[in-house]
């Protein structure tokens, strides 16, 4: 099992994309295999719309958060490595438009020598579409089509497509990716949040807060069923912990736990300080018994 670790870059003059470059160079020195960054485009300092991991509902990011956008990110960060994956932990994709992302993706998976991964979602905010100018109605059915029209924009010479979303015809977008393709993961614990990772993607990227991480396995098995699929190792399964900045027994403890049930990455989910944050990672890569730590 693989073991990444989330980075929050921004909001701070001290997190900027130095610092981003720093925490990735150091992740891979300690033989983390991969870097998930958030995303939001806007925060709001109250919301209606209720968080979906936490009790009451309450985000609680407070009134000064802000975060770089992944991608850009994820390019920093890519040419200063050789090895770490970058994965978005997750872009809210229906936010954004299909071919324009599709073809930031592809140039942001050239700068990373095929390193980069898109995990996607669809949101929580009402407010934040809002903004943007977007439906935060039928967001899943938009953000299907769109997974399903970069695929073909990625694959093919010259691509169509015609949904109720997204419309095109005889588009060209080359080069294509560095692999032929873009790894997607879908992120999410709802229903239709594992319907879209079964039925579009290649693989589940889940968040564990607490519960049984038993059920979440049973409900995708559940759908890989309903789809009349077999859940193989095509198929990548991911979770994501998480952990306040000592928590080391309990990451180990659930990492093993991760591990016995299949999945193939477990990802640190932790808001590591700027001051001495190679001495954190270090303690995380201790605590996960990675090789290089």
């Amino acid at each position: 099992m693989h073991v990444g670790i989330s980075g929050f870059f921004g909001g701070s003059a001290k997190r900027d994309m130095g610092f981003a470059r720093e925490y990735g160079q150091c992740a891979e020195e300690l033989g983390f295999a991969s870097l998930y960054c958030p995303e939001h485009v806007v925060f709001f300092p109250t919301y209606e719309s209720k968080y979906p991991y936490t009790a009451d509902g309450n985000p609680g990011f407070g009134p000064t958060i802000g975060l770089y956008d992944p991608l850009v990110v994820s390019t920093v960060v890519g040419a200063a490595t050789t090895t770490l994956r970058l994965v978005t932990s997750v872009m809210i994709l229906p936010e954004r438009p299909a071919l324009l992302t599709a073809k930031e993706v592809m140039c942001v998976d050239h700068a990373c020598g095929g390193r980069f991964e898109l995990g996607v979602g669809v949101g929580w905010s009402s407010e934040e579409y809002a903004a943007l100018g977007v439906p935060f109605e039928h967001r899943g059915s938009r953000c299907d089509e769109y997974i399903e029209a970069m695929r073909l924009a990625w694959t093919q010479d010259r691509a169509s497509y015609h949904g109720r979303f997204v419309e095109f015809d005889d588009v060209v977008l080359l080069p294509h990716p560095v692999r032929g393709n873009i790894t997607i993961l879908i992120g999410g614990e709802s229903a239709p949040a594992m319907r879209r990772a079964v039925k579009l993607a290649d693989g589940w990227y889940g968040w564990w807060p607490a519960g049984s991480l038993e059920e979440h396995v049973e409900h995708l098995d559940a759908e890989f069923d309903r789809q009349g699929r077999k859940r193989d190792d095509s198929f990548s399964m991911r979770i994501g912990v998480p952990l306040g900045v000592d928590q080391y027994e309990l990451a180990a403890e659930r990492a093993g736990i991760a591990r016995s049930l299949g999945f193939d990455e477990f990802v640190v989910g932790a808001g590591v300080p700027t001051r001495g944050f190679d001495q954190y990672l270090k303690r995380w890569a201790e605590a996960l018994q990675l090789s290089k730590a």
